[in-house]
């Protein structure tokens, strides 16, 4: 029940965080400084540091380093890309654990980046190799929530891709110094709600 219950929030977050009027929701970047009970302290790249409250509904991750050789077809995928010479390019792949499969599906805007980019959550129909240093995915999603819909996106990876692996966790990977990515929600009179922490092993979660 647990694990449903978090994949219920991530795909909730997905749809939250990628339409027009969330304007009480955010993504957060940083590293964890302390965990004290429900309260976590968290840095981001300037070390401005400030407070996030977890609750009992909180999805936990941990995402840890992969490779391309490690994505196969049929295997569900996240990939953040940006449009390059006609054609989406990937920034990073992460690749969802079998029991998260479903989550976010669709296509839809992103902020890893300043430029335009888009988050495409999906099953990996068929990989072709174009070069030894770029694949291209082919890509192909049902209707989704928010701003997804049915579809297929062609994106090319090139080799200094970021590939991770993306699976639940429990709040012992909840570590000072280790690196995050979450999905806040803004509290009235107290500090933000994770809805849900991608943390980072070995690797910066590069959502």
């Amino acid at each position: 029940m647990q694990g449903c219950v978090r994949v219920c929030v991530w795909l909730t977050l997905w749809c939250l965080t990628s339409a027009a009027g969330a304007q009480e929701s955010e993504h957060f970047r940083g590293t964890l400084v302390a965990i004290e009970g429900d309260l976590v302290t968290v840095a981001d790249a300037d070390e401005v540091q400030r407070e996030v409250r977890l609750a009992d509904t909180t999805g936990l991750y941990v995402v840890t380093p992969a490779k391309f050789a490690d994505i196969e077809p049929g295997q569900y995928v996240g990939v953040t890309s940006i449009e390059s010479q006609g054609g989406r390019v990937a920034l990073e792949v992460h690749v969802f654990a079998e029991d998260l499969r479903g989550t976010g599906e669709g296509h839809f805007p992103w902020d890893l980046v300043k430029e335009p980019n888009a988050m495409t959550n999906a099953t990996i129909a068929e990989i072709e190799e174009v070069s030894p240093v770029e694949r291209v995915l082919q890509l192909t999603y049902k209707d989704g929530e928010g701003h997804s819909s049915p579809g297929e996106q062609r994106i090319r990876v090139p080799d200094f891709a970021d590939v991770v692996l993306l699976e639940s966790a429990d709040r012992s990977v909840l570590v000072p110094e280790r690196p995050v990515f979450m999905f806040l929600e803004a509290t009235p009179g107290g500090p933000p709600t994770a809805l849900a922490i991608a943390v980072g092993l070995g690797v910066a979660p590069p959502m």
